[in-house]
């Protein structure tokens, strides 16, 4: 049977029972930060993390996930790409920036591959932001996901976008020397929110 979301605990980073040690979502840069980087990241108020956990047993992290603000910043931006992005805004003057969330860690403990929670967690986020109880506008949806094939394919099934099809667009976009900063690993993608509320509203 189908984990889903709604049947498990949500707990916030800081929680005292959490079982991080324990948590292995076979992506070790991840399982770093929940376990080393994530009380530190939330106590600079540079995001909040958050985990999903057994019912049975409250200690058992399932999955966890962290969002920080974020902004999409359109004169950065080509027009080409500028009007691809925001195709669906209205605003007559413009935007400097696009008001959006930053999907900044997704992991999912390895015994429960399987049960399609990262595509439940971006669910979750997306119609968390659009809901009456945010507090502040976000426009968007973004993930900086690694620049593996599989996982890009896997967030595209996701509804989010590339930024950029070509790489050297979204090195300039970035500011990445990679004399200086080393390859780019990762790709910014992004969902326009806008559409999952209008969805809302109308059914």
């Amino acid at each position: 049977m189908e984990l889903l979301l709604k049947d498990l605990l949500w707990k916030p980073q800081g929680s005292p029972e959490l079982d991080i040690v324990s948590f292995d979502c076979e992506r070790e840069s991840v399982n770093e930060f929940f376990r080393e980087e994530a009380q530190g990241y939330q106590d600079e108020l540079f995001g909040k993390t958050y985990y999903f956990c057994l019912p049975q047993n409250p200690s058992s992290v399932v999955a966890g996930f962290t969002v920080a603000n974020a902004s999409i910043f359109t004169k950065h931006l080509s027009r080409t790409r500028r009007e691809k992005i925001g195709s669906e805004v209205h605003h007559q003057k413009g935007l400097i920036n696009y008001p959006s969330v930053l999907l900044a860690q997704l992991g999912v403990d390895r015994r429960y591959k399987g049960n399609h929670l990262g595509s439940q967690i971006i669910d979750f986020v997306s119609t968390w932001f659009v809901s009456q109880s945010n507090k502040s506008g976000c426009r968007y949806l973004i993930v900086d996901a690694y620049d593996e094939p599989e996982l890009i394919q896997y967030y595209q099934r996701n509804k989010l976008q590339l930024f950029f099809s070509d790489k050297s667009q979204e090195m300039k976009y970035r500011n990445w020397n990679e004399d200086k900063d080393g390859q780019l690993e990762t790709r910014l993608m992004y969902r326009d929110l806008i559409l999952l509320r209008r969805m809302s509203i109308r059914q």
